[in-house]
């Protein structure tokens, strides 16, 4: 019985597919009533340097456009149940086929610090990172930021995944 133990324990710390436990660990619920139902474990969360803002960049611009795969290798684990739903539909990257990176920021210096806090903690908050998409604002004419969406990544040991998208 031991060694059955010692196995699953192994396979368990590997992941599968391709998905190391290490940067996808089980995600945590949420605090109750507040806008997310699952957070990332703050196992292994650093702050972003810039290599990991440029692949965060890299992985928003191409949300929902490439397949499931790489949707869930940009995600991490509390965002997978809403990566499955949308490719489920058979309509991916319809809402965001036109979009842009607009901007990003630390999430703890947006407007959205205040439901990202509550429902994921300080540490979360502190280690997010905010990539604004939407269409593109060049050129003269109005400009649609209820347009916009704006993607929510951690950094797990050097691996910026998307963790909430609004």
């Amino acid at each position: 019985m031991p060694a059955i133990a010692v196995v699953a324990i192994s396979a368990t710390a590997r992941g599968s597919n391709g998905f190391p436990a290490s940067i996808y660990p089980p995600p945590v619920a949420a605090v109750p009533d507040h806008a997310l139902a699952l957070c990332p474990n703050h196992q292994g969360l650093k702050p972003f340097t810039s290599d990991a803002t440029k692949l965060a960049l890299q992985a928003a611009a191409s949300y929902d456009r490439r397949n499931l795969e790489t949707d869930l290798h940009n995600s991490d684990r509390a965002w997978w149940p809403d990566v499955r739903r949308i490719w489920r539909t058979g309509h991916p990257g319809s809402g965001l086929s036109n979009s842009v990176v607009l901007g990003l920021e630390p999430t703890v210096h947006s407007g959205f610090a205040r439901f990202i806090s509550p429902a994921c903690g300080t540490l979360t908050l502190n280690r997010s990172l905010t990539v604004t998409i939407g269409p593109s604002q060049a050129g003269p004419g109005p400009h649609c930021n209820a347009c916009n969406s704006h993607v929510f990544f951690i950094d797990r040991r050097g691996r910026p995944l998307i963790y909430f998208l609004y």
